[in-house]
């Protein structure tokens, strides 16, 4: 009788102790992460022991916000304010990867930042956010990013061979009127292209990664280009039905190889994720301040909860639809990376089985 009156209050008492319990606490400890607050109009910073601890500072001392950026290198904290004015201004939360310098120990870490806003005002008061440390994962990427450059590097000298051979064989067999031979080298040439993007966008990412991609600008017909790419996946995928909309000539002043780099991957995906005979358009329109490309497709569509990973590196969506389609999950991220050197913009507007339009905007 005693026992079946204690075992009939246990689930009470089970009750009564989980709702003490504080379990976002429970939760951030557990996972060994920081926590701040920043209120933006006292400039009051509360930054939690471990927030200290990833800074390099004791869990007693005073830690300020000027504090925290003034660890962070030059080039990467410009980019940290940056994009907490742009979350600031729109009203949304922030994603945040960038080094630090500890403050006593002198050590560098890496640190991943998340947080937003309050808008329950409309404008905002006040951030808070999480951070932790992803030192470990961070220096395997930067390993894995160096070893793809270096391979990167080394096989452009044989493919530059090859490719002079190629054009040889071609003049040789031009002059001996060899049309099988001039047809047959003209595909291997487009081959070697294909591959020299390819490589070219490896070496791209891996100077993406490290802030170094450097622009050799020149004046240039961007829908001329359209036509050439769209030409050459044409070739290369005869199934696939690409139309250029508005092919009148619009002057831009850009790098153009990493142009083309973007056009063909935007192109490439769309056709790709669209699927044979199903339309393409690449639409290119200007005005006095900016031009805009935009690569329309009647694909599967992306889900909006997907849409924040598309411009993040080694990033791909997995689906029942997509598992088969080959891919490393660079390709966007580049394409990001190279219209954010240029001073232009990249997005894109999607919905599930009926389609997405991706876009880029270069200054003129």
């Amino acid at each position: 009788m005693g026992t079946d009156h204690l075992m009939n209050n246990v689930p009470e008492v089970d009750n009564l102790l989980y709702q003490s319990l504080d379990i976002p606490k429970l939760a951030i400890a557990a996972s060994n992460l920081g926590v701040w607050f920043l209120d933006l109009q006292t400039s009051t910073f509360l930054p939690s022991a471990r927030m200290k601890e990833l800074h390099g500072y004791f869990v007693q001392e005073e830690m300020s916000f000027e504090a925290v950026l003034a660890q962070i290198p030059k080039k990467y904290r410009l980019k940290v304010i940056s994009i907490m004015k742009e979350a600031a201004n729109r009203q949304e939360p922030f994603y945040l990867e960038y080094p630090v310098v500890g403050f006593h120990d002198q050590q560098q870490r890496w640190l991943r930042a998340m947080g937003g806003s309050d808008q329950s005002t409309g404008k905002t008061t006040h951030f808070s956010g999480v951070i932790m440390d992803i030192t470990e994962s961070k220096q395997n990427e930067l390993r894995r990013n160096r070893f793809i450059g270096m391979v990167s590097h080394e096989l452009k000298t044989p493919l530059t061979a090859l490719n002079a051979y190629i054009q040889l064989l071609n003049k040789w067999a031009k002059q001996k009127k060899d049309i099988f031979t001039v047809g047959a080298l003209s595909k291997l040439q487009k081959q070697v292209k294909k591959m020299t993007t390819m490589i070219n966008g490896f070496l791209n990412f891996s100077g993406a990664e490290s802030g170094k991609i450097h622009l050799n600008k020149s004046n240039f017909d961007i829908n001329e280009l359209l036509k050439e790419v769209i030409a050459e996946i044409s070739d290369v995928s005869p199934e696939r039905v690409i139309i250029l909309k508005n092919p009148a000539e619009i002057m831009v002043s850009a790098d153009r190889d990493k142009i083309e780099q973007v056009i063909i991957n935007l192109v490439s995906n769309a056709a790709k994720y669209s699927g044979p005979k199903k339309p393409v358009e690449v639409i290119c329109e200007q005005d006095k301040t900016r031009l805009t490309v935009s690569i329309k497709d009647t694909g599967m569509g992306i889900e909006q909860k997907d849409i924040d990973k598309l411009f993040k590196p080694h990033s791909r969506i997995t689906t029942s639809q997509t598992e088969n389609i080959s891919g490393f999950g660079i390709g966007l991220y580049l394409c990001a990376e190279i219209i954010k050197f240029h001073g232009g913009d990249i997005g894109v507007k999607s919905q599930p089985n009926i389609g997405s339009t991706f876009w880029f905007m270069l200054p003129r």
